[in-house]
């Protein structure tokens, strides 16, 4: 779509045209099986959430699998995402709160807010085992609008 050309009979070229050639990276979020396949066919990698690393390998490995079996070239970009909120106990609520209310809808937000990585132990062990299972990158995503949440986290990993 970001090739330049026009999209269609009456429809012009998608702009502005990308800074990458060839269009932006995409990548797809998801874990059942159409999700896989669409990395495979037509994805640049995978962003895999909510999982804790030794799970989030068996995605990873898919992901690898499924992009093998179209004969795609290289790599899948990996990226994990990891849910945080570093502080004191009513940042650390709030956060759970906030956590709570996204994931209402799903029937789930009991079971994601146990994922809530709230020390700098738990982020710095999470990060390392995203990096040993090959994640080419890892986004916290941080549910607490407190904004000494950067400075918390740079502290914590570095």
């Amino acid at each position: 779509m970001w090739n330049g050309e026009p999209c269609g009979q009456d429809v012009g070229p998608i702009g502005p045209r990308p800074a990458t050639p060839g269009g932006p990276e995409i990548l797809f979020g998801g874990f059942a099986p159409a999700a896989l396949d669409r990395v495979g066919r037509f994805g640049d990698g995978v962003l895999g959430a909510a999982l804790p690393p030794a799970h989030m390998a068996r995605l990873f490995r898919d992901v690898e699998a499924v992009r093998r079996t179209y004969d795609r070239p290289g790599r899948p970009r990996l990226v994990a995402q990891a849910s945080v909120a570093l502080g004191p106990r009513s940042t650390v609520d709030r956060a759970l709160h906030n956590l709570r209310d996204y994931y209402a809808f799903t029937g789930r937000a009991t079971h994601m807010t146990k994922g809530l990585l709230t020390t700098a132990r738990e982020i710095r062990a999470a990060v390392g085992g995203f990096h040993d299972i090959g994640a080419d990158e890892v986004v916290l995503s941080c549910w607490a609008s407190d904004p000494d949440q950067v400075d918390r986290l740079a502290d914590a990993l570095f």
